[in-house]
């Protein structure tokens, strides 16, 4: 806007200037004047030489009065081009300066991006070191734990040891004792035995196997003939590992187990009877009314008696019934035992045949793995083939 306005002004002026000289020029022509003693065509052209001087001089007057770009441009231009030679000195100097700095600048770059760098490989390590530490502290914490393990299983084994030592010195006794003591359990015996639920609770499964070994405790009582009265008597010893096995294998059964507290060695009266615990499965053998054992026997040939050919059957029933899972006895080896009156009946039912007959064992009842086989007894008799010399 400024320099619209100073062409406006110049132009303004400017023509302004020329008319007035155009004027003067035009009337010293008709007059014919003369100036300084010059010819009129001479004044005229001072004249209008003096008008343009004039008109320079005005504009260049106009131009400084109207801006002060204008007055710096005219009359400070030395000092300018001082300014601008200096300015572009300090430019140089400047940019010197800069690109120095820049090259420090990323030379600091390069050190910040190498610390960066050695950070973050030390981030890594301190991570690296941090892993390791934790994992150290869980070795010291199982350590730990397998140390106070130990220590408990330590206390356990030598109280065991003293209770071992206890009884070793009544086995002792016992063994010098033993021509003239009276043994009331031989080794292997069964004391008790019972039939457990798996799949209970902790608690439970506890309570389970303590009154397993109260009952053989009981039981070991009465074949002694004493009473537990105020005090409660101890008649059989179990380790404490066997009782903690007997309820883990509690804990981890779904099904139900067979438990047998035996005798390890002949119990002389007046010791401690030391025990086993023997576990098994308790799997489902034979459904009411499963047919175990069938035979057929002619009595014609007089190879055996009645009571033995039963006692024979008998003997190869309790085969078939070890061989299909139910535990025998440890030391009679039978899995079950035939009453007085189903021999008498089973013998009597033999007689009324004519000494052809077929002899068949039944399951009477469910028989599981804890036994024990009892049997439903049938003689179906068998009619005779009638020869050609008989015809």
């Amino acid at each position: 806007m400024v320099g619209i306005r100073l062409i406006i002004i110049m132009a303004v002026v400017g023509g302004f200037i020329a008319y007035l000289a155009d004027k003067m020029g035009s009337k010293i022509g008709k007059k014919k004047m003369s100036i300084f003693g010059l010819r009129p065509k001479h004044t005229s052209i001072l004249l209008t030489v003096t008008s343009g001087t004039i008109i320079a001089v005005l504009t260049i007057g106009v131009v400084a009065v109207s801006s002060q770009s204008a007055r710096t441009a005219l009359f400070g231009m030395e000092k300018l081009q001082r300014e601008l030679k200096l300015l572009n000195a300090e430019k140089e100097d400047a940019t010197l300066a800069l690109n120095e700095a820049k090259g420090k600048v990323e030379e600091q770059n390069k050190k910040i991006g190498e610390l960066d760098a050695r950070m973050q490989e030390s981030m890594r390590e301190n991570d690296a070191m941090e892993a390791k530490l934790a994992e150290v502290n869980s070795m010291y914490s199982r350590a730990q734990e397998a140390l106070a393990s130990l220590t408990e299983s330590k206390e356990q084994l030598t109280s065991e040891i003293e209770e071992l030592e206890k009884t070793t010195a009544a086995l002792r006794k016992g063994i010098i004792n033993m021509r003239e003591g009276q043994v009331y359990y031989r080794a292997g015996e069964v004391v008790y035995a019972g039939v457990m639920r798996g799949g209970l609770k902790h608690d439970a499964n506890v309570a389970q196997v303590n009154w397993l070994l109260q009952n053989a405790n009981e039981v070991a009582l009465e074949r002694l003939g004493m009473q537990q009265k105020d005090q409660p008597l101890q008649a059989i010893w179990v380790s404490r590992g066997a009782v903690n096995n007997a309820v883990n294998a509690l804990d981890k059964s779904k099904g139900n187990l067979f438990f047998r507290v035996r005798t390890v060695a002949n119990i002389i009266v007046g010791e401690l009877a030391v025990c086993e615990i023997e576990m098994f499965e308790n799997q489902f053998i034979y459904s009411d009314g499963t047919l175990i054992y069938s035979a057929d026997f002619d009595m014609h040939d007089g190879s055996s008696s009645h009571d033995n050919l039963l006692m024979g059957f008998l003997t190869q029933i309790n085969h078939q019934a070890v061989e299909a899972g139910v535990l025998p006895d440890p030391l009679t080896g039978k899995v079950g035992n035939m009453d007085a009156a189903t021999m008498i009946e089973t013998s009597n039912a033999i007689r009324r045949t004519n000494g052809l007959f077929t002899l068949k064992a039944y399951a009477k009842g469910d028989i599981t793995t804890a036994g024990p086989v009892r049997l439903r007894l049938e003689v179906v008799p068998k009619v005779a083939k009638v020869s050609d010399a008989d015809e």
